[in-house]
């Protein structure tokens, strides 16, 4: 009865929690589903993967499953995002933030939104939501996401001419992308570092990272990025005064560029600038027509500006008036449409020196007011950016000062918090913890008693079983000895002893009776030795004096020479008297199979003892040798069952001289 109330409490308290979370764990399987299905719709249908992730949301909040709901959130704003509807997009992450704001879920939707706000060109904004992003990244294990928010930061960094903070993520973001093996990415973030080590004039340090980012557009067989990564090259050897290393990377630029597109007018300009400093005019002034070509097709009017500003100047030093004053009035037509401040000074300063060389010196003082006033204009803007990024910058520490400290503050609440609520949940579990222990415990050791139980029990009957089967065997062998004694040989014998009356040869007749007899005496001690082998010759001999005995008797009779190789050992005498009687019915099957069945001239016994107490005998004849598919007979069967009642082991079979039957068993067993 106790039994049964142990198990009815252990299935209570198993089947309860159960039944609470069963219809939870549908819901959260339906919800994945529903995530599975919308991305592999998402690719082919938007609208489609929008109704699913739709769906998913609405059974995630009603379930106040706020983490699946802030997924489904994220990937609603990415739809959106991708459909260009930024507003929407937008509303649809700040919603999943609502609900999760410390999971990586709430990393990517801070990241994206940061997205959103860089395509709006609201920097502030952006470099908020971009750090959010990377604090809440940092709390777990780094990948991908991290890593592409580090190089969005440096590049962010970069354009506001904060170099420093620039740095150090873009080279968090190199480390990530060479961990990962990201190629691509990894490229580009070598030519971000190497721009800002431009910018910060370290160019052989620039070098080193354009020339890595090189290698690795090479082996992704990118055109576009070798011919950038060339440019950029070139840039760095212009800098250092390099020139010909310069013009010799410009020129492998041009190879992967398309020979219409900006950047390869953009490569040609600096070609020309580059033959200009060596003096080679004609080189220069190739190269300039020919990006003003590209540039005039493209309709690119701040770059035509800088393409004339430039074959001017080199005009001018060289005393061409004439084709410098065409290229002026090409570039005056275009100062309209251009708002490049810094493109319409030069400009200025090229038509001022066009004028002085031409002596028209009130010309030229008219043209250098306009530059002078234009630059001032420029200088006080460029001090403004300046002061602009110096206080950005001291904002943005500011910021970053005050953010740590928010956020140790909120760490050490959550602590506190997180403290009060474990200690509230120990002692509310402690005693259910304790009762379901105890309760475990005890259902585990009424299943163990009761196993242990039926496990002694099952080893009884086995026993039993074998030991059964043992007698059996040995009964029917008894048997059909007997009947064959009996029936063959006496009567074999009576039809002799009548037939010598009528004899002629009286003494070989009562020779080959006498034989006959002899046999049949052997043949009946073996028959009593397989009923009670040992009982009626124990009294004060020795159980090794006993199989001795019986070796030398079936030497004797059996005309088969027994060998023992090994003087049997002592051990035997202190065995079990079960165990005696089962080894000893082994011996005499093993002997008896010899003489039947083997033609074996000789027999060799020897014995060893192993190191885990377990006694070996090997009995080695050399006869004919039993067959591989032998069937098992009468003989065989009692050898291997009376090695199991003694818990040995035996192997018989076949050997180059005839066959071996291997018999090992414990020594010490209290059976």
């Amino acid at each position: 009865m106790k039994n049964l109330v142990f198990l009815l409490l252990f299935s209570f308290t198993h089947l309860y929690p159960e039944c609470q979370t069963f219809n939870q764990k549908n819901e959260r399987d339906r919800i994945d589903a529903l995530i599975k299905k919308g991305d592999s719709l998402k690719k082919i249908d938007n609208t489609a993967a929008l109704d699913i992730f739709k769906k998913g949301l609405a059974i995630a909040l009603d379930n106040k499953n706020n983490s699946k709901a802030a997924i489904f959130y994220k990937k609603i704003g990415a739809l959106y995002h991708r459909k260009r509807d930024y507003i929407k997009a937008e509303f649809i992450y700040k919603n999943g933030l609502a609900l999760d704001s410390t999971s990586k879920v709430a990393a990517d939707l801070n990241y994206n939104i940061s997205l959103l706000k860089a395509r709006h060109n609201q920097q502030d904004s952006l470099l908020t939501y971009l750090k959010k992003s990377i604090d809440i990244y940092e709390n777990f294990d780094p990948d991908k996401s991290i890593y592409k928010a580090y190089l969005k930061a440096g590049i962010v960094y970069k354009n506001r001419q904060l170099y420093e903070d620039a740095l150090i993520y873009s080279i968090k973001a190199y480390e990530g992308f060479k961990k990962t093996d990201n190629k691509q990415k990894l490229a580009d973030v070598c030519t971000i570092i190497g721009n800002i080590q431009n910018q910060l004039k370290n160019h052989n340090q620039a070098l080193i990272y354009y020339f890595q980012a090189l290698e690795l557009e090479q082996k992704l067989n990118n055109n576009l990025g070798i011919g950038i990564c060339y440019t950029n090259i070139a840039n760095a050897y212009d800098n250092l005064k390099i020139l010909d290393s310069a013009i010799v990377n410009y020129k492998k630029g041009l190879k992967f560029l398309d020979k219409n597109s900006s950047q390869y007018a953009i490569l040609l300009s600096n070609l020309a600038l580059t033959y200009k400093s060596l003096g080679k005019t004609k080189a220069s002034e190739e190269n300039f027509i020919k990006s003003i070509t590209i540039n005039s097709i493209l309709k690119d009017t701040i770059s035509l500006l800088y393409n004339y500003n430039g074959i001017t100047n080199l005009y001018l030093e060289y005393f061409d008036l004439d084709l410098a004053k065409q290229n002026l009035n090409k570039a005056n037509q275009l100062l309209p449409s251009v708002t490049n401040q810094q493109a319409i000074l030069s400009h200025y300063k090229n038509e001022a020196e066009y004028y002085k060389k031409k002596g028209l010196y009130k010309k030229a003082l008219e043209v250098y007011e306009k530059h002078s006033n234009l630059y001032e204009v420029v200088y006080n803007s460029e001090q403004t950016k300046l002061v602009q990024n110096l206080q950005a910058k001291f904002e943005n520490k500011k910021k970053e000062n005050e953010i740590l400290k928010l956020n140790i503050e909120n760490k050490n609440a959550q602590i506190l918090l997180t403290q009060k609520n474990e200690n509230i949940k120990s002692k509310n579990l402690t005693v259910i913890i304790l009762a379901t222990i105890t309760l475990l415990l005890i259902v585990v050791y009424y299943f163990f008693v009761q196993k242990q139980r039926t496990v002694v029990q099952s080893n009884k009957i086995e026993k039993l079983e074998a030991i059964y089967q043992g007698q059996e065997t040995i009964k029917k062998r008894i048997a059909r000895d007997l009947h064959d004694i009996i029936t063959t040989n006496f009567d074999g014998l009576r039809l002799r002893v009548l037939a010598l009356k009528r004899s002629k040869k009286l003494n070989q007749m009562v020779d080959e009776i006498t034989e006959d007899l002899k046999k049949m005496n052997q043949q009946i001690r073996v028959v009593s030795h397989r009923i009670y082998p040992l009982e009626m010759y124990m009294g004060s001999q020795k159980f090794t004096d006993i199989i001795k005995s019986r070796l030398s008797e079936f030497q004797l009779y059996g005309n088969i020479f027994v060998e023992l190789e090994t003087q049997l050992p002592d051990v035997l005498n202190t065995l079990p008297l079960v165990v005696k009687n089962n080894f000893y019915g082994i011996l005499l099957e093993v002997l008896n199979n010899v003489e039947k069945h083997s033609l074996a001239t000789k027999i060799t016994i020897k014995n060893y003892k192993d190191n885990n107490d377990n006694l070996h005998f090997l009995f080695d004849d050399n006869g004919i040798g039993i067959e591989n598919n032998h069937k098992e007979g009468i003989g065989l069967l009692n050898i291997k069952q009376r090695v199991e009642i003694i818990e040995g082991k035996c192997k018989i079979e076949k050997t180059h001289t005839g066959t071996q039957v291997h018999v090992n068993f414990p020594i010490q067993k209290d059976l």
